[in-house]
């Protein structure tokens, strides 16, 4: 065969001997790199076509490479045309899921597939500009035939499909070898199977008569048995039929009697109750009149007391009905309060109000982070104002060190218990159970959030039953209480002796001479000391125990958001507060899509959208225990393994715990949108992202900690969320490769808040 002829027919042997420079390779082109190979290895149609052998490498982290890389027309061997770090003969990476699909175990597995060249990064760090990846779309199962090569290559080398070296191996391609061989038995498979037929035909024809005759029998014995059991029946109910009728009379009328009997005992038990209830309120009434008009309690106390409260100043006749107007659907709902925001000035994407509706279901601690003026605490009291409810917004001060922060403490030397806006808003939050309340930590991380705030989280983690929170002994308000009886008692014994008429308050009294000095008797007081100055104590202190109990619990219409900025001025969160939150990360409102959400609100096609809903509190979340962890739950399962594979591999913290949170969310997320992967989509972003800060140089099998997010955490969750549609601001793959990015810049130092 003529030089000539055998170019054009792309059958030149690769010039293995060519070795390029980096002075000729440091200023060429993707492209040119490209023509550079296949013009040195001869491939003619500008496609780089190969095969090889597929190999599975087992180690931390599992992943496949393909060796034994032969050109796929002159099956000559191939190596790089540079002196590479890598050389080819060490082979070329394939992705895990192309690897997984065409391997197979326990034997060697041939492949013939495209190869390009890899991402500039890889081609740099291994300091080779030709190194080249596997393009998984091309990949061929090749089948090793049995045969000598020297008797059959004249047939072969017209095979279509068909590759083979100088040795003994020879392969073809998977879908040639399974047609040929199905042409082979197609024959043998019809005759079979028209003898199968002919039997079967037969045996089913004999079993039908067999069957028929068996029905016919079987009918005639049923016929026969059932006449003689309704003769049977119709026997024995003639003589039961009076006695049970006889006998439900009796019972008719005893129960009659019975009933009537202990209506009259209702009645008379909820006339004493009643009348018990109205003797008790008044005499309630009556001391907290009298401590009123002594002054040791003020208005709203005495309303407290006598359960004369006002309602919230909140005008509910215009709202709409989640049950009623929604028919409880929380994706339409969740559409409708988007409009609604919007109407109010508040822009947000249909995403964020699904996910913070949902997040708010959970009973779970919210964490929202962005930069300041991102609007957290703007979606915390504009949703509150949406579903009828009232936000409170509480600053972290940087000088919190512990719970008293937070909580407040009770002061011994004034018997009172010192109390902050925090204790406040939960204290108003009790007094009106059906009112939502969204109490924001604004700033939360000013101060170190686990030195203040561990212990009301850790209460805040009892699922099974509203939490309760101890502020103070129980001793200390019983003492106030026993002090303050004594006290009236010699107050109204001093007024009833003297029967001093107009007397109605404690000043009047201590202006009569007459029972001032008998006060002072009682009370053992010498002429120095101050009534009125004893009065303000008691006053103080009764204040404190009425207006704050000892113990108090944290009311099931309250939902706790916190909002963070992540600067120089500020603490990272600890993995004890990781662990128990959910996080939403919010970015500058600049970079919002203002005309997405437009489109987004204009598609629900809503008439009025000026009127707030009223949602009610068991529909915004019941705190109730997780759902169980369950091995065989498709859920558990893959973050079991996500967990295996990467999680403990870079040392990020994963425990039941928050596999439990997850499948809570699912099951909630569920009710607005029911699509698995936007749930994972969410979940990693929610609670596993926020746990990356480690230092990425240090290594894990073959990879570093940073290569390893790279290139098999990454393209785990990039198959998990194929087909996924979602704007980059909410996708967990977008947010991988950010957080990739900034490591690389950084020293390798992996960190999702920088």
């Amino acid at each position: 065969m003529s030089e000539e002829k055998s170019n054009q027919e792309g059958l030149l042997a690769p010039k293995q001997g060519v070795k390029y420079s980096d002075e000729v390779l440091k200023n060429l082109s993707d492209i040119e790199l490209h023509q550079k190979l296949y013009e040195t290895w001869d491939f003619h149609n500008k496609k780089i076509i190969v095969w090889g052998r597929l190999r599975r490498i087992n180690g931390v982290v599992e992943y496949y490479k393909v060796d034994y890389i032969h050109h796929a027309l002159t099956n000559e061997k191939l190596e790089y045309p540079y002196d590479a770090k890598y050389p080819m003969r060490n082979g070329v990476f394939i992705s895990s899921s192309a690897g997984r699909s065409f391997f197979k175990d326990e034997e060697d597995t041939y492949i013939k597939a495209e190869l390009e060249l890899s991402p500039k990064r890889e081609r740099d760090k291994h300091n080779n500009p030709f190194e080249l990846n596997v393009v998984s779309s091309s990949v061929e199962l090749l089948v090793e035939l049995p045969i000598d090569i020297t008797e059959h290559k004249n047939v072969l080398e017209n095979t279509s499909g068909m590759v083979f070296s100088n040795d003994v191996e020879v392969f073809i391609s998977q879908a040639v070898y399974d047609r040929q061989l199905s042409k082979m038995t197609t024959d043998f498979e019809v005759i079979k199977q028209r003898h199968e037929d002919e039997l079967t035909s037969s045996v089913d024809k004999i079993k039908r008569t067999i069957e028929e005759n068996e029905k016919e029998n079987t009918n005639l014995v049923e016929t026969i048995s059932e006449n003689y059991e309704k003769n049977k029946l119709l026997r024995l109910e003639n003589k039961q039929t009076e006695k049970i009728i006889l006998e439900q009379k009796e019972t008719t009328e005893r129960y009659r009697s019975e009933i009537q009997e202990l209506k009259v005992q209702l009645s008379k038990l909820e006339n004493d109750m009643s009348q018990k209830i109205e003797r008790l309120k008044h005499y309630v009434v009556e001391k907290a009149g009298f401590l009123k008009d002594f002054e040791f309690i003020d208005e709203d106390v005495y309303f407290q007391l006598t359960e004369q409260k006002t309602d919230q100043d909140i005008d509910r006749s215009n709202f709409l009905s989640f049950i009623n107007d929604f028919e409880a659907d929380y994706g339409k709902v969740a559409a409708y309060l988007q409009a609604y925001l919007k109407d109010q000035g508040q822009y947000y994407s249909r995403h964020i109000v699904e996910n913070y509706l949902t997040l708010l279901r959970t009973n779970d601690l919210i964490i929202l982070a962005g930069d300041s003026g991102s609007g957290k605490t703007s979606l915390v009291q504009s949703f509150a104002k949406a579903v009828g409810g009232v936000a409170k917004i509480i600053p972290v001060k940087p000088n919190w060190t512990s719970s008293e922060d937070l909580l407040g403490y009770y002061n011994p030397l004034e018997k009172k218990y010192l109390a902050t806006p925090f204790l406040e808003a939960l204290l108003e939050a009790s007094q009106y159970p059906d009112v939502p309340y969204f109490i924001c930590l604004d700033e939360m991380n000013l101060a170190r959030v686990e030195y203040y705030f561990a212990d009301f989280l850790s209460k805040l983690e009892e699922r099974k039953e509203q939490p309760q929170i101890q502020l103070y002994s129980d001793d200390e308000a019983a003492h106030v209480l026993s002090e303050l009886k004594g006290v009236v008692s010699i107050i109204s014994d001093a007024k009833d002796k003297f029967s001093k008429n107009g007397i109605v308050d404690f000043v009047a009294l201590m202006q009569d001479e007459e029972i001032n000095t008998e006060m002072k008797r009682a009370f053992g007081f010498s002429d120095k000391d101050s009534l009125i100055k004893y009065h303000g104590d008691i006053r103080r202190m009764l204040s404190g125990v009425l207006g704050i109990p000892s113990t108090i619990t944290i009311p099931n219409n309250v939902r706790i958001i916190g909002a963070i900025n992540i600067d120089e001025t500020t603490h990272y969160l600890s993995p004890k507060i990781l662990d128990r939150a959910h996080i939403m990360k919010f970015q500058s409102p600049l970079l919002t899509d203002w005309d997405a959400i437009e489109q987004e609100i204009a598609s629900y096609d809503f008439e009025d959208v000026s009127k707030p809903v009223e949602m009610g509190i068991a529909n915004l979340g019941v705190r109730e225990s997780y759902p169980n962890f369950t091995p065989s739950d498709e859920f558990c399962r893959l973050f079991t393994k996500m967990n295996r594979d990467h999680f403990n591999v870079l040392g990020v913290e994963f425990g039941m715990r928050t596999i439990r949170q997850g499948l809570n969310y699912r099951n909630l997320f569920k009710d607005v949108q029911d699509d698995d992967k936007l749930i994972i989509n969410n979940f990693l972003l929610h609670k596993v992202l926020p746990k990356f800060t480690f230092d990425g140089t240090k290594p894990v099998g073959d990879f570093n900690k940073l290569e390893h997010i790279e290139h098999v955490f990454l393209t785990q969750v990039e198959e998990l969320v194929n087909g996924l549609s979602i704007v980059e601001e909410f996708s967990v793959v977008e947010s991988i490769k950010t957080i990739a990015k900034s490591a690389a810049a950084n020293d390798d130092v992996v960190n999702y808040w920088a």
